[in-house]
């Protein structure tokens, strides 16, 4: 049966007789391929036979060997160039949105011969100075009794007053105020939470680039040899022996820490920039350079940082590190969010407890100790500087204070160190009472002799610091000074008398003042602020002396670090009674911030542009109070000068009193003139505000919990100058 199929099959396909001859061919014909019938490849095939048609074979050409493509390394050079011109891209449109110019960080163009690039170590989250507009930059919210809600009121009144300025000096010092009161009305919550210097992980996996080797090593020797008196408490933090071996690690090894890489660009920031000092001039800016560069990786870093790291010992150092930087970046709210991991991290290990460490050799226990008070005593600061509630209870320590042995017993530097620790410890355990009981929200509402006996225990306990501050000094002075050199030892003594002094001026100020007292303030607050700016004098004195650029570590850790309010006590006090003494005292203060030393940071210029604008309101005050002219047009002048003064000054929130029988007469009689229909000023549909007493009696109408009479104000009081401080972060109004 198969063979008759096979037979049937070859006479189906066999040409019949008289029909041209089969030629084979490699490929069916054409008639065939379009008809997608199979062919027997000859020519003619038999399909075209039985069809009678011509049978068309194409010309058969070999297939052509193309040349492949290599996909991997061209188009993934072109997709990463593509990648990071686009980051580029959308990094710039952000910022112009947010139009918050941060500083520019020169960085070298390429690698330094002997530069080391390691692998990078930090996570892959966009640091918060590159989340986008719509989820951190919103405006700060703040209640009807903050000083932003008086500053839209100021801002309405503005274009009233300043159209009647009498004077065009006064009408320029009018306007610096509006651009006060107008910044502080849009604080954006991303200029305090970003990091000017931090770069955008790439993912290219090229690592960060770290200064030459030898540069390294060689500031590193130059530390061993001897110690730079403005890095003491670092000598201390970071023993040189360990702090070279972490170096070496990041270095030449791929499997450091987070905590490592933050040490390392940490301490070789602070050492090139400290050795930068004394370099010469052909080598400064290549130093400079080097420090900008560990701080670019250092602000990389902690802005990548995971929400868990790791409980270890060294990742606390690197957070308080860190939180030393931010404050001096006068960045406090990140400042604030590095150390309450920190804290974290502390108590979890037991750090606060003296049964934590029975298993610890005597200097780990000693160096775990001295990490924790370190994390309080920065804690404590901040919780009073931004207003929070401390992260750490008293009443849950148990561990000593550091001993005035030291980490190191051997060193005399060691002990010298410690016995500075334990002042401040003391100092921020009465910065942290201060808030809590008397400016946080609890204690505003307590009664005012509750409030006055919390306060007089506060001040007596400052008293006592004070006091054992001398005695301590008095022990350690020979020490301390062959260690420290004077400079330094007269610095760290004047600086905390400094801020002791302006504490106890905090605290008075919480105190009600007297019945039927002149003044906003008690004689004790006024005293004590008087004591703060006579002693500001005597630092000054030994900043200038002196030449390891001392006075960026005063006005960021002694006058931007705590509540600086003795200059607003006597500014009111000056606008109260005219006293010119007081007046001096703030020209005093105002002048000792020199031009050429405010370029440390933006929020140090900007500080002392405050203080300067509230000083000249503070002087054409007094001036026009005060002023004897015997013409008419030059005493209503004096008057429409007074009421504009005036308007600004209860706009701000600062209460007008009546000092003096004449004083009080003068304003009847302007009263009377606004009442009139001469000059009056209206607002808001309220009454007339064409005087002191006009603008007293709306101010307490729209608020009144504005005025010295309520406890809330006290409240206000402090976050007035909370918000004054925060205010230097943000440069869009103060120029």
């Amino acid at each position: 049966m198969d063979i008759t199929a096979e037979s049937t099959a070859a006479e189906r396909e066999t040409p019949p007789a008289g029909s041209p001859p089969v030629t084979p061919f490699p490929r069916a014909c054409e008639n065939c391929r379009a008809r997608k019938i199979k062919c027997n490849r000859e020519s003619p095939c038999s399909h075209c036979l039985q069809a009678k048609i011509p049978c068309v074979h194409a010309e058969f050409r070999p297939k052509e060997k193309r040349t492949r493509v290599l996909i991997t390394p061209q188009y993934e050079r072109k997709i990463d160039q593509i990648d990071r011109k686009l980051e580029t891209v959308i990094k710039t449109l952000e910022d112009l949105k947010k139009q918050l110019p941060a500083p520019t960080l020169q960085l070298p163009n390429g690698a330094s011969p002997g530069s080391r690039i390691v692998p990078s170590i930090v996570s892959t989250p966009i640091p918060p100075s590159q989340v986008p507009q719509g989820q951190t930059s919103g405006t700060l919210v703040e209640g009807d009794s903050s000083l932003t809600a008086h500053s839209v009121f100021a801002k309405d009144l503005l274009g009233k007053f300043v159209s009647h300025a009498s004077s065009p000096q006064l009408r320029e010092t009018m306007d610096a105020l509006h651009d006060i009161v107008d910044a502080m009305k849009k604080q954006p919550a991303a200029g305090e939470m970003t990091y000017p210097h931090a770069r955008t992980p790439d993912g290219s996996g090229q690592g960060h680039q770290l200064p030459p080797i030898s540069k390294s090593v060689h500031v590193l020797n130059h530390a061993k040899s001897r110690k730079y008196p403005g890095l003491a408490l670092a000598y201390d933090c970071l023993p040189m022996l360990q702090f070279s071996e972490t170096c070496l690690s990041v270095y030449f090894s791929t499997d450091y820490s987070e905590a490592d890489f933050i040490i390392v660009n940490i301490g070789l920031r602070y050492l090139f920039w400290t050795y930068s000092l004394e370099a010469p001039p052909e080598e400064r800016e290549e130093l400079e350079e080097f420090s900008r560069l560990c701080s670019a990786n250092l602000e990389t870093a902690l802005s990548n940082l995971p929400l868990h790291v790791p409980a270890t010992t060294d990742m606390i150092t690197a957070l308080i590190l860190g939180a030393y930087y931010t404050m001096e970046l006068s960045k406090p709210s990140l400042s604030w969010i590095l150390l309450s991991k920190a804290s974290e991290l502390c108590q979890t290990l037991g750090y606060h407890r003296i049964g934590s460490f029975k298993n610890d050799t005597p200097e780990d226990s000693r160096y775990k100790q001295f990490l924790f008070w370190v994390v309080y005593l920065l804690d404590k600061g901040l919780s009073l500087r931004l207003g929070r509630s401390s992260t750490i209870q008293d009443y849950e320590i148990t561990v000593p204070y550091p001993s005035r042995e030291g980490l190191h017993s051997a060193t005399k530097s060691s002990q010298c160190v410690s016995a500075f620790i334990r002042l401040w410890i003391m100092i921020s355990q009465v910065q942290g009472q201060i808030y809590e009981r008397l400016y946080c929200p609890e204690a505003i509402t307590q009664s005012e002799s509750v409030r006055l006996s919390r306060a007089q225990a506060l001040a007596g306990r400052l008293e006592e610091i004070g006091q054992a501050q001398a005695r301590e000094m008095e022990k350690m002075n020979a020490i301390t000074r062959d260690n420290f050199g004077d400079e330094l030892t007269d610095f760290c003594i004047v600086s905390d008398e400094v801020l002791r002094l302006s504490l106890l001026t905090l605290v008075y100020r919480a105190v009600p003042h007297p019945a039927g007292s002149p003044t906003t303030f008690r004689a004790e607050c006024i005293d004590a602020a008087r004591a703060t700016l006579a002693k500001h004098q005597e630092c000054m004195a030994v900043i200038e002396k002196g030449s390891i650029g001392l006075f960026s570590t005063y006005m960021h850790w002694t006058i931007l670090f705590a509540p600086f309010v003795s200059f607003i006590v006597l500014f009111c006090q000056v606008v109260e009674t005219k006293d010119r003494a007081d007046l001096s005292r703030l020209q005093a203060f105002v002048s000792s911030l020199h031009s050429d030393d405010l370029n440390v940071s933006e929020a140090v210029s900007r500080l002392a542009r405050l203080f300067q604008v509230l000083y000249t309101i503070a002087l054409h005050h007094v001036e026009t109070r005060t002023g004897t002219g015997q013409q008419v047009d030059q005493q209503q002048s004096h008057q429409t000068t007074t009421i504009e003064v005036d308007a600004y000054l209860a706009a701000l929130g600062f209460p007008h009193q009546v000092v003096g029988e004449a004083h009080h007469h003068n304003l009847q009689s302007q009263q009377q003139q606004d009442e009139a229909g001469d000059g009056c000023l209206g607002g808001g549909g309220g009454g007339g505000m064409g005087d002191g007493i006009g603008m007293y009696e709306t101010q307490r109408a729209v608020n009144p919990v504005l005025w010295m009479g309520n406890g809330a104000q006290l409240e206000e009081w402090l976050y007035t100058n909370d918000q004054m401080m925060e205010l230097l972060e943000d440069g869009s109004g103060i120029q």
